[in-house]
């Protein structure tokens, strides 16, 4: 993975009632109500909050996450918050960053892929360039 890039940004301020599925990444900071599934990335940013399910290849969380995960990388940033169960082949928890739910890391499926270089690359390879 050497580039991700954000095909679509959901601002702060701005709520969707649905579910949003896709083959790119997204950077939400606003709020969503539904269930969310990308296929090459999401980030959450420190004001987002979701309500809902989120599967994606990698998955930044900076923000609220009431429901389950699922993905190959998980970063849980220092103010990142996740209630629900977790399916994960690899993940890092920031110091003060939270979980409640069950841990799974299944060796199969989710684990195929040759993890990041290096955390700074896969973060980076998500931040929206303004």
């Amino acid at each position: 993975m050497d580039h991700i890039t954000i095909n679509t940004v959901i601002d702060e301020g701005m709520l969707i009632k649905g579910n949003i599925s896709g083959e790119g990444a997204i950077r939400i900071d606003g709020k969503i109500e539904g269930n969310i599934e990308l296929k090459e990335g999401i980030i959450l940013g420190e004001k987002a909050e979701i309500t809902g399910s989120v599967k994606s290849n990698i998955i930044v969380v900076h923000g609220k996450l009431h429901g389950n995960i699922s993905c190959r990388f998980l970063y849980i940033k220092s103010t990142g918050l996740i209630d629900g169960d977790i399916e994960v082949g690899a993940f890092e928890v920031e110091l003060g960053g939270k979980y409640n739910g069950t841990l799974k890391m299944p060796d199969q499926e989710l684990q195929h892929k040759e993890a990041p270089k290096s955390k700074k690359t896969a973060e980076g390879a998500l931040l929206l360039q303004k």
